[in-house]
């Protein structure tokens, strides 16, 4: 758990560097029993930011990835938006990098997420995570479906490309598949095109 886990009062900040890329406080309450949280509440968060065309298209899933300590996943720019969380006890170090063309391209972020904590991260931008608890069940909110055809639309960059000055928690028992360690440094990384995602 951050600092402070139970009681935040719900707030947004935007995230320096990424454009349109949000950083939310989420309240949790908690007693003997346990704890609840609304992870996510529309009229409550459009008002503080949280954009309204995210809900255009009427398209939304909910994927939730179960993952043990030190696994990594990442980085991933798939063609959608997505708001991410925690949903159990876990702890995770987020990473983003914007693979959109222009000025930020490459820029990047990171910051521990539990579930008193949710990030937007606009489609363009490569989302990553390593768990830093025994498990973490991260949970993706996402404004399309997926579909197989859209794959030609995904952009990936390698989570351990030292120009992106990512720092991971333990890179030498870090579970990653192949396909993660394979994936093009940022200098071979084609920018992606706002209009095309």
């Amino acid at each position: 758990m951050t600092e402070q886990f139970f009681d935040k009062e719900l707030a947004c900040r935007e995230v320096p560097g990424i454009p349109g890329m949000l950083e939310f406080d989420i309240p949790v309450r908690g007693d003997n029993r346990g704890w609840f949280k609304e992870n996510f509440q529309k009229e409550k968060m459009v008002p503080l930011g949280f954009p309204e065309s995210f809900f255009a298209e009427g398209k939304l899933q909910n994927n939730i990835s179960f993952n043990k300590k030190h696994t990594l996943r990442g980085l991933h720019a798939e063609p959608w938006d997505k708001y991410v969380s925690i949903a159990d006890e876990g702890r995770v170090i987020g990473s983003w990098v914007d693979l959109r063309e222009g000025d930020t391209f490459g820029n990047t972020y990171q910051t521990v997420i539990d579930a008193s904590k949710g990030i937007f991260v606009p489609r363009g931008v490569a989302n990553g995570f390593q768990v830093l608890s025994d498990t973490a069940a991260y949970t993706y909110l996402v404004n399309d479906y997926w579909a197989l055809e859209l794959k030609p639309k995904y952009a990936f960059v390698n989570y351990a490309d030292p120009s992106l000055g990512i720092e991971w928690e333990n890179l030498a028992e870090a579970e990653v598949s192949e396909a993660d360690k394979n994936h093009p440094l940022l200098k071979n990384v084609k920018p992606l095109r706002v209009e095309d995602l």
